[in-house]
């Protein structure tokens, strides 16, 4: 399968973007660790197979949804990590859920830290809103790429 990449210049700074005929695999800050990895991997070729791809990322880190639906495909998960990831695609844009309650909605009640662990780790930035998920308190809690980000994508989706 042949896999294909863009970097794409938005507000919060350059994202590394992997996709293919399979769907999105990867959105990832450019500096991440693992867009290394993911380079010598899968040896993808610039140009993304599916364009409308980087027109959804940036009207999403805007606040806006794109009407065409991006199709997705995790690559490098386990079926946990999988089940969590496409739970967070059923938060609607503007609703803030805990990690709590959260891992009540999947079932997890009792794992709430994995739960947590497993959205810290969702590969598909923005699209897969991961940023929709807070502390019970009503903090923001952590993010990958800082709390800033976090923040201010929560306050264009108001």
């Amino acid at each position: 399968m042949q896999f294909h990449f863009e970097i794409v210049n938005s507000k919060f700074g350059k994202f590394y973007i992997l996709d293919s005929r399979q769907g999105l695999h990867f959105i990832l800050k450019n500096n991440d660790k693992r867009v290394k990895s993911l380079k010598k991997k899968y040896n993808p070729i610039k140009g993304l197979f599916n364009k409308n791809t980087i027109k959804a990322f940036l009207s999403n880190s805007l606040g806006k949804i794109y009407p065409s639906k991006v199709k997705i495909k995790f690559l490098e998960c386990s079926e946990f990590q999988m089940l969590v990831w496409k739970h967070l695609l059923k938060i609607n844009p503007g609703t803030r859920v805990s990690y709590s309650e959260f891992a009540n909605q999947i079932s997890y009640q009792k794992a709430v830290r994995s739960v947590a662990s497993a959205i810290g780790k969702n590969p598909i930035s923005i699209i897969v809103p991961c940023h929709r998920v807070i502390r019970k308190n009503g903090s923001i809690g952590g993010y990958a790429w800082g709390d800033k980000m976090k923040k201010a994508l929560l306050d264009v989706e108001v």
